[in-house]
């Protein structure tokens, strides 16, 4: 291979170096512009000033739901700003009920949970501390030292549907956020800056995604001023040394000559070629199930897959809390539709392995619960569900109702078009986490009763032949 020129030298570095340099700042820019979307003022109802939760007080119903929504669990969310010292976070005494409360930094980290898994259910306040703060809390407080000086706190509360919202919605007002400076004080009305460079209208990731070379990587600097890389970064840091992007520097693009330019440029678009390539490249199929095999929460170095979480899920918490399969596909591998019937049979002793509870919920082609005569958008191990006679589960997934005895295991879809199921599984057990479990196949129009299936698989031996 010919030797390069030292301009084409310089561009093929400044290349590979913003190539990297975008993978490694994708969460880091989309995490930013999420926490500055979610504080504006004029969010009122739909975000929260730092420092404060904003409490979804009901479960999403069809036509006023987000995507994919959680028919388990009420949310609570909240940015916390650690830049004028700790922040206390007070959690309340939920008596056993499950809750999670994830808390990411600026990078997408998941560095600590609290709740029933990791700290229990009582009440309890726990200071966050910035980096480099050096000060004394008071007694009987624990102390939680966060990577960075901005904070996604996400609570997940379990409940009962309906007439579980007053009990639930009195302990997500116990999850509160106060200053250490303000506590044991009268509140104090919180004085909100202005962000007038804000984008209020278009969605974090088509604005991270349309941003250009120079824009994108002057912003990334500026926040890697605020909020410092880990130790194990310097390799991916020192090619942007070469190209003028220093840690606590401010980065002018315009100053590069021009094999940088066009090098970081063509950077650049190669990082969003690779996201682009790679996007589901590490999901586990089996029986039509989808399961994502690479870690979630915790991303080290690997930047590429941490880019891909950011991209498809910001925020997203530690598997070993919440585990979530996805299926759009049934035994045969054909697209799940409403106009037909379907069975998800678990076997005896083959239920989800879940710590705490399971659900399976139905969405349409947007990803939105489907009204129906029921109200019913999930199924899972709180429901009364009627089991067989050998310990199996028949769950019948359909747009009409099934016979009257399987009503309480019915799952109602649409009446035609794509459907998609979720199985979450809270507090997962090794089996799943390890890939040892995954879900039985969706049967189209459903598997023979299991007193017939039991006798054809006799029949089928006694000829000396395999049950297929």
């Amino acid at each position: 291979r010919a030797a390069l020129t030292p301009a084409a030298a310089a561009t093929e570095a400044a290349h590979q170096a913003a190539m990297d340099g975008y993978l490694y700042f994708y969460p880091l820019v989309t995490m930013d512009l999420t926490r500055r979307q979610f504080t504006h003022p004029s969010q009122g109802a739909q975000g929260a000033p730092s420092n404060a939760f904003l409490h979804v007080r009901a479960l999403p119903q069809p036509g006023a739901a987000a995507p994919w929504a959680n028919p388990d669990m009420l949310r609570s969310t909240g940015w916390l700003d650690l830049t004028a010292g700790p922040v206390v976070l007070s959690v309340p005494d939920t008596q056993g009920r499950l809750y999670t409360l994830t808390l990411l930094d600026m990078w997408t980290d998941v560095f600590a949970t609290l709740g029933k898994r990791t700290t229990g259910t009582a009440k309890g306040n726990t200071v966050i501390v910035p980096p480099g703060w050096t000060g004394t809390l008071p007694s009987g407080m624990a102390r939680i030292d966060a990577p960075t000086a901005h904070v996604w706190a996400k609570a997940l509360i379990q409940t009962g549907g309906l007439a579980d919202y007053p009990a639930v919605n009195a302990l997500q007002d116990g999850f509160t956020l106060t200053p250490l400076s303000q506590w044991n004080l009268p509140a104090q009305s919180q004085r909100v800056k202005s962000d007038p460079n804000l984008d209020l209208k278009i969605p974090v990731r088509e604005q991270v995604e349309s941003m250009p070379t120079d824009a994108f990587f002057t912003y990334a600097a500026e926040l890697l001023r605020k909020n410092p890389p880990h130790a194990t970064d310097q390799p991916v840091l020192a090619p942007l040394r070469r190209v003028g992007l220093i840690p606590g520097r401010t980065f002018d693009f315009d100053r590069l000559d021009h094999p940088a330019k066009q090098g970081m440029r063509r950077g650049l678009r190669a990082g969003r070629e690779r996201m682009e390539a790679a996007a589901g490249g590490t999901l586990r199929a089996v029986n039509g199930w989808q399961q994502e095999t690479a870690s979630i929460g915790v991303y080290g170095s690997a930047y590429l897959r941490r880019a891909l979480a950011a991209q498809a899920q910001p925020g997203s918490g530690l598997p070993e809390d919440l585990a979530v399969l996805l299926l759009a596909a049934d035994s045969q591998g054909a697209p799940i539709d409403g106009a037909h019937r379907y069975v998800l049979r678990f076997e005896s002793g083959q239920l989800p392995p879940a710590g705490a509870l399971w659900s399976l919920a139905a969405y349409d082609g947007q990803g939105m619960p489907v009204a129906n005569m029921l109200n019913r958008y999930a199924l899972g191990d709180r429901a009364p569900l009627r089991y067989n006679a050998d310990g199996s589960l028949d769950l019948h997934v359909s747009h009409a109702p099934p016979a009257p005895e399987d009503q309480a295991n019915w799952l109602p879809v649409p009446a035609s078009g794509p459907v998609t199921l979720l199985l979450r599984v809270y507090e997962p057990g090794p089996a799943l986490l390890d890939g040892l479990w995954m879900p039985p196949p969706l049967v189209r129009d459903g598997p023979p009763p299991p007193a017939e299936a039991a006798h054809r698989e006799e029949t089928l031996d006694g000829a000396g032949m395999t049950a297929p």
